[in-house]
């Protein structure tokens, strides 16, 4: 590594990771916590950062790995006096690290000779060293030994996810290390700018115009990944093409397997109904902006619809994306889980990591009752695996700072924990109904401009009030089978008749479940915020022909 000096180390440092990560390594380093675990995806981002961080604290560091054995981290040279069984040996390093640990707990003069020289402490920093933590009394042995050692010593095991065993999880801690901030970003930017600025025309001046779109287009990915996606822009279109980077992102994301990337969006004009919950989102765009900060005012945190299916909970989650302008993470629960222990729990840490990174985002879970419902039961079933999942996400629902949305839906309400529900979760819980005849108007001019019909031969009216106790979802379903009769009817346009005949073709979820919509409604009614503009009835306030006498 490329040595520099210790002011443009401490620049450097400025610029990188978040100032919550800096100062918790700093802190579990000045408290000479001896053990402890990072995890991160970008091994060299990290090296460089533990280079300029050493530089400046006034540290030492050492690198392990299975490959090169034990180096320094500031010559890159193979420490002396190390063996070769080093180097493909996990035990041996950790014997290494406790004898060398041993001299500077019992003999004070070390220290001291370390201080000296600008030095407050060690750091061997154990690489991937994740893949041998598994059940080996031998290690576990040796790390409870470091453990419990007080000396300037600390080691730092690293791995792409969080590692333990039973015996160690309480000995070891672990902090993340973050995705990379903007600033890391821009530079990584202009690396690649660098790159390619001989061979195509005026690339540094649009970049440096179009410099806060190509950041948060990638903000989210390692800065390999956005190295990665900047130059396929430019190897693609020797220029710069936000639809190619952002696909780019989709995949990358998508890969993970736990979040999937939304770039198709609903707007609010397509909702037809559900106007106090589209006012209430409306009214909250400009809640994310500087001048709402300025003010004061805390970000909102984010809100829980619960509906009977159909009724347009899902597409409520892909509007707001488009109004606020923020990209739409959707989060399986399901594909939380992991098969491997410890393993749903990393996965868990990974998905709101990478969330917080793309922030401002919207973070929706649909349907999350089915992923929680089995939380009561989790320490029979499933080793409290659940529990710990369900736990790691609402202490982050309740402690977080960063700009992330989350919109979760629910259909049954009996099967969503309590503490899910509790105050300060969400912002708002609304109870989404089926639409009432104003809002099935609307529902029905919505899907037909969608499918370019025109209302005008068609009493939309009439068919309002034929629907009632249809939703949004079955409304389509008749629109479509309408359409489909026109068209095997040798293709000609489709009459009011058309899609009344559809509706009657089929029952409506409330025909045959009407006993859970209203236990539904009577549960909500006093839980939550009506998502449905209630019906105002028309006042007659004409003339009657009638005469009533009055007792003068």
């Amino acid at each position: 590594m490329k040595k520099v000096s210790k002011e443009i180390s401490r620049v450097s440092l400025d610029e990188m990771c978040s100032v919550e990560f800096k100062d918790n390594f700093t802190n579990i380093l000045r408290s000479r916590y001896p053990l402890f675990y990072i995890t991160t995806n970008e091994e060299r981002r990290l090296v460089q950062f533990l280079d300029h961080f050493c530089r400046v604290n006034g540290y030492e560091c050492y690198l392990w790995n299975c490959y090169d054995g034990l180096l320094s981290l500031d010559t890159g040279e193979e420490v002396a006096g190390t063996t070769e069984d080093l180097k493909n040996n996990p035990v041996a390093v950790l014997d290494y690290i406790l004898n060398e640990a041993k001299t500077f707990e019992k003999v004070k003069t070390n220290v001291e000779a370390k201080k000296e020289k600008g030095k407050n402490g060690i750091i061997y920093v154990l690489l991937d060293y994740f893949r041998f933590l598994e059940d080996n009394p031998d290690i576990e042995r040796r790390f409870k030994s470091i453990s419990n050692l007080n000396s300037i010593v600390c080691t730092v095991p690293t791995g792409p996810y969080y590692k333990s065993t039973d015996v160690l999880t309480n000995l070891m801690p672990v902090i993340d290390f973050p995705l990379p901030n903007k600033n890391e970003i821009k530079h990584a930017l202009f690396d690649v700018v660098r790159g390619a600025e001989k061979r195509i025309v005026d690339i540094n001046k649009k970049t440096k115009e179009m410099e806060e779109e190509l950041v948060n287009a990638v903000s989210g990915l390692t800065l390999m990944e956005a190295q990665t996606a900047f130059s396929k822009s430019l190897v693609s279109k020797h220029d710069w093409d936000l639809h190619i980077i952002l696909d780019e992102k989709k995949q990358i994301i998508s890969k993970s397997g736990m979040l999937d990337y939304y770039d198709n969006p609903v707007s609010m004009d397509d909702i037809g109904g559900l106007k106090n919950l589209t006012g209430w989102i409306k009214n909250r765009k400009r809640c994310f902006s500087q001048e709402a900060e300025d003010y004061g005012l805390k970000k909102p945190r984010g809100l829980l619809a619960i509906g009977m299916p159909g009724c347009g909970k899902s597409l409520m989650c892909k509007a707001i994306s488009s109004t606020w302008n923020m990209p739409l993470l959707r989060l399986d629960f399901g594909k939380l889980f992991g098969s491997l222990v410890g393993d749903s729990e990393k996965n868990a840490r990974e998905a709101i990591k990478q969330a917080e990174a793309i922030a401002p985002a919207i973070l929706w879970i649909d349907e999350i009752e089915k992923a929680i419902s089995g939380n009561a039961s989790s320490g029979r079933s499933d080793g409290g695996t659940t529990s710990r999942v369900l736990s790691t996400f609402l202490t982050w629902m309740q402690e977080k700072i960063s700009p992330v949305f989350v919109v979760a839906t629910a259909n049954d309400h009996q099967a969503i924990p309590p503490e899910f529900l509790r105050a300060g979760r969400f912002d708002e819980i609304f109870f989404v109904d089926l639409p009432n005849v104003n809002e099935r108007e609307e529902i029905f001019n919505v899907l037909l401009r969608l499918r370019g019909i025109s209302n005008k031969e068609i009493n939309v009216a009439s068919l309002a009030n034929k629907s009632e106790n249809y939703s949004g979802a079955e409304i389509e379903k008749a629109i479509d089978n309408a359409m489909l009769a026109g068209f095997t009817d040798g293709s000609r346009p489709i009459v009011t008749k058309d899609i009344a005949v559809a509706l009657g073709e089929f029952k409506s979820l409330f025909q045959m479940r009407e006993s859970d919509f209203e236990e539904l409604r009577e549960w909500a009614d006093k839980r939550c915020r009506k998502a449905n503009e209630e019906v105002k009835k028309k006042v007659n306030l004409g003339h009657s022909e009638d005469v009533k006498n009055l007792d003068l």
